[in-house]
């Protein structure tokens, strides 16, 4: 059987791209009533604005 819901729980980083499983991440942002969800603390500082910490930049991959 073919299963149609493969990737239900899929969605993509808004700050870098990368696919992320939403049931799975432990990043996640409501902003307005929508739900952001991020693959790093990284990723979802820079998406809030949190510049009290200074950033590392990426080296390889992903944040």
């Amino acid at each position: 059987m073919l299963n149609i819901f493969k990737n239900e729980g899929k969605v993509k980083d808004p700050v870098c791209g990368m696919s992320v499983d939403k049931n799975k991440t432990q990043f996640s942002y409501i902003n307005k009533g929508k739900t952001f969800y991020f693959c790093s603390k990284n990723c979802k500082e820079i998406f809030i604005g949190d510049n009290k910490k200074p950033r590392q930049e990426k080296k390889s991959g992903c944040c």
